[in-house]
Parts: structure tokens; C-alpha cells; sequence
């Protein structure tokens, strides 16, 4: 065998996957098509949670300083007057990191490619298209253009909104029912524009909708919507004319003009076989709440701990839990930014109360454990006397708060709030941050325990 894992995209998704497999042993091969990283950013937001999954894959220090933390999100009617108040926290959140950043997307992606040359269990192919995925009873082929093959224990299919793996496996997608063409704009400053602000702000305006964004040093971005009769692509006179309210080319200078359309899709499932999907090439959402790649960083999260303990024996039937878990709570964000979608075009104000808006943790679809209770809900990260509870624990399973059949598992104190909220009094905490059940449950302490093993 070739090797344990194959992931078929180089993004940040499937580049965070390799790190959380290669820091913990496997053998990886990460086959990316484009032959350099693209340059420019495209994702531009991620939070507290992702934070905490990159602090679990050893690059929390090294993605810090692409980042910055973020206000928050206002959504402003044409008056100027504000809808929804969407500030974030300036203080460490309940992840253990601030709750929202901001990042530049080329800086992110070569922290995680500079991260992966301290394994050498690691490989990273670029210029590496994969034209052609077969599966037996205990391997994927992979077929590249080159007509190089690799044969791996399991393959993750990263590869974004035109997945080749995903049309491989014939796998459909169903549509959530949010379709339009968006133009997205990336200026650098070349003078001080202070009045621009560090929120980002929606304008809800049913003739003409569009973002703000403020990103990483001089960076800034607007978004907008364009009707049918817009070219594409939209000329650099035209885009400047669309940008002209806010800033004009005396301030800044015009990096990238691309339309996009925004769409909200989902897998139907997302496994057949040793073939998984995981991020764009499973779910696609709009970019109002900036969850996009949010969500494929939590597909990782959720697959890193089951693809390991599965190489070390565990029962396969353990990745079956993936798609369903990730796909109930992916489908919430997305129903969420469709809502958001139809406040900022002004179609229908009523599905967003006005006022003061609050981040969403949904919880986990069926899978591993209970849903009655505190299971598949996402856990705080507390500060223990050894660090962090995620790194203090060796990002296996452990308990938190009291529990009367906690086992070996560490334990740690802390999440009051939390608990008192799902009416327990312990938890066992899984290795993604989200509960498996009740600390309480002798059952779930045998099966955290006995997955511990094999993560050992």
C-alpha cells in the first residue's frame, strides 16, 4: 500500500486534514492539481471553533499572524440605519481563541504547507490531477493525468465545487434554493481610509446588495450583487464605477475582480466505500455569515480521529458516523446564510428578528452516541492547570466537570454554564470538540476509552 490517506485538494481543507493525520503518524499523500498556490485571497473569514481545530492540528502560532480579529458584522439598511448588530467579543471566547478572525488565504495556506515538512510521513504532490478513482475491498487507485497511480487505504475528496471525486462517485447534491451572481472585489489600500471601519457591513438594499469586508492589513473587499445583463468578466472601469460610494482608484489599488455565483448545496451523502468527501466538494453556502470554509474545516475535524482510529483497528463502520453527523450541522449554517442572503436583498426582513444577532453552535446530526441530551453538542474549551483542555487531554477523549463513571479518561473541571444549560453534570468530550454524552454513562466511557486506544 502506498500509503494510509490520500487527499485529493490542497486547500486549506484538505491541507488542515494532512496536518491533523501527519501530526499523529499516518502516511499522507495530498495530490493538488493547481502547480502554485493561488495568490490571491478567496476565503477571508474563520472563527473561534476553526481556530481551535487549527490549535489541534499544530498551527494555531504559525496561522496567527495572517490573521486579525474581527469586530463584526452590521447589517445596514440604505438610510445607513442598522438591522442586525452582529458584534463579536474582543475577548478570548468560549473556544479558547477569539471568537471571530479575519486571514489572508495565501498566507494561511503556506503556514499549513510549511507545517507539513515536519512530517515525513507527509507528502504533498503538486501539479498532480486526478482524473480517475477505483476502490477494492481494502484500497483506493488513484489515477493521475500523468497516468502515475497511488493506491491508499482511504481517499478524502477536498477538491472543491467541481469535485472530480464527487462526479466520480455519482453523488448528487441537493439545492437548498439559493442561486445569484455576486461580484467579489479585493483592493489594497494605498492610503489610510479609517473611515471604512473594522466591522464588516452588509448592505440590505433591494436594488443594489452588497458586503464590506476589512481584511488583513491593507486588504478590503466588497462583494455585490450583479443582475442578468452584467458582463463576465466585468471590466476595471465598470467595477470602480460599482465601487465609486465608497472608494475610488486615489485610494486603493484593484487586486482582483472575479463573479461568482453563490449557491446552497449539500451532498446527499457523503461516503461511498473508502472514498469520503469532505468540504466545497460535500457543501456549498452563501458567504454572508463566512462560513464556507468554516464548515469544511470542521469536516476535517470530525474525520481526522475517525480515519486513524479506523487505520489502527477500529470498526469502519466508525466513518459512517461522518456525513450524517457533519451534514445536519452544516446544513444549519447554510440555512442560516440563505436567511442572512434574503435580509441583504431586502426579499424577506422577517426571517432575521432585528436587533442583536448571536453566533449559532448546531449541534452534530446521528452518529456516534446519543442526540437526546448534551451529546453531539459542541463543547467549550477550558483552561486547565496544564494549558488547554483540547492539548492537555492529547486531543483524545476526555471529561469535563463531574461524573460518576469518568474511567481513565482525563478529567477536568470547568463549563459550568454549559452543563447547567443541558441539565449534566459531566461530559465526555470528543477529540473535535463536540460531546459524545453524559460522563454519567459507563457505556460511553468504555467506548471513548477503548477509541482512545487506538488514538493513543
Amino acid at each position: 500500500m502506498d500509503t494510509d490517506v490520500a487527499v485529493i485538494g490542497g486547500g486549506p481543507v484538505g491541507l488542515t486534514l494532512a496536518n491533523l493525520l501527519g501530526r499523529r503518524g499516518a502516511s499522507v499523500l495530498v495530490l493538488e492539481k493547481q502547480p502554485e498556490p493561488y495568490p490571491m485571497p478567496r476565503a477571508i473569514h474563520f472563527d473561534g471553533e476553526v481556530m481551535r481545530v487549527f490549535q489541534a492540528a499544530g498551527v494555531a502560532q504559525a496561522v496567527l499572524p495572517h490573521t486579525h480579529v474581527g469586530k463584526g458584522m452590521l447589517f445596514q439598511n440604505g438610510a445607513g440605519e442598522t438591522l442586525v448588530d452582529w458584534s463579536r467579543a474582543q475577548e478570548i471566547g468560549p473556544m479558547g481563541w477569539y471568537e471571530s478572525y479575519r486571514f489572508f488565504q495565501p498566507g494561511l495556506e503556506a503556514a499549513l504547507r510549511d507545517a507539513l515538512v515536519d512530517y515525513p510521513n507527509v507528502r504533498l504532490v503538486t501539479g498532480a490531477e486526478v482524473i480517475r478513482l477505483s476502490q477494492s475491498g481494502d484500497a483506493v487507485t488513484l489515477t493521475l493525468g500523468s497516468g502515475t497511480q497511488h493506491r491508499a487505504r482511504f481517499a478524502i475528496g477536498a477538491d472543491g465545487t467541481g469535485s472530480v471525486t464527487r462526479q466520480a462517485l455519482g453523488i448528487a447534491l441537493e439545492d437548498l434554493g439559493f442561486q445569484e451572481r455576486w461580484l467579489v472585489v479585493d483592493l489594497r489600500l494605498t492610503r489610510p481610509r479609517d473611515d471604512l471601519g473594522d466591522y464588516s457591513i452588509q448592505f440590505c438594499d433591494p436594488e443594489a446588495p452588497g458586503t464590506y469586508v476589512r481584511g488583513v492589513g491593507n486588504w478590503r473587499r466588497w462583494e455585490l450583487r450583479l443582475s442578468d445583463g452584467d458582463p463576465d468578466p466585468m471590466p476595471e472601469e465598470m467595477i470602480w464605477q460599482r465601487l465609486r460610494r465608497w472608494i475610488t482608484p486615489r485610494d486603493a489599488v484593484l487586486e482582483r475582480g472575479a463573479i461568482y455565483t453563490f449557491r446552497s448545496r449539500i451532498a446527499e451523502h457523503w461516503e461511498q466505500g473508502r472514498i469520503l468527501l469532505a468540504g466545497d466538494a460535500a457543501h456549498q453556502m452563501p458567504p454572508f455569515m463566512g462560513q464556507g470554509m468554516c464548515a469544511g474545516i470542521r469536516d476535517a475535524a470530525n474525520l481526522w480521529w475517525k480515519l486513524l482510529a479506523v487505520l489502527r483497528g477500529a470498526d469502519q463502520a466508525l466513518l459512517g458516523t461522518y456525513g450524517p453527523e457533519r451534514a445536519a450541522n452544516v446544513r444549519a449554517f447554510i440555512e442560516k446564510s440563505v436567511a442572512l442572503g434574503r435580509l441583504i436583498n431586502q426579499t424577506a426582513a422577517g426571517l432575521i428578528p432585528q436587533g442583536q444577532m448571536r453566533s449559532i453552535w448546531p449541534d452534530l446530526g446521528p452518529g456516534l452516541g446519543p442526540r437526546d441530551g448534551i451529546g453531539g453538542s459542541l463543547a467549550p474549551q477550558v483552561l486547565t492547570p496544564n494549558g488547554k483542555a483540547d492539548d492537555a487531554a492529547g486531543h483524545r477523549f476526555y471529561a469535563l466537570g463531574a461524573g460518576a463513571a469518568a474511567g481513565t479518561l482525563p478529567k477536568f473541571d470547568g463549563a459550568e454554564d454549559w452543563l447547567a444549560e443541558h441539565a449534566c453534570k459531566g461530559a465526555i468530550i470528543r477529540p473535535d470538540g463536540y460531546a459524545l454524552g453524559p460522563a454519567s454513562d459507563p457505556e460511553l466511557v468504555t467506548l471513548a476509552e477503548q477509541l482512545n486506544q487506538h488514538l493513543a
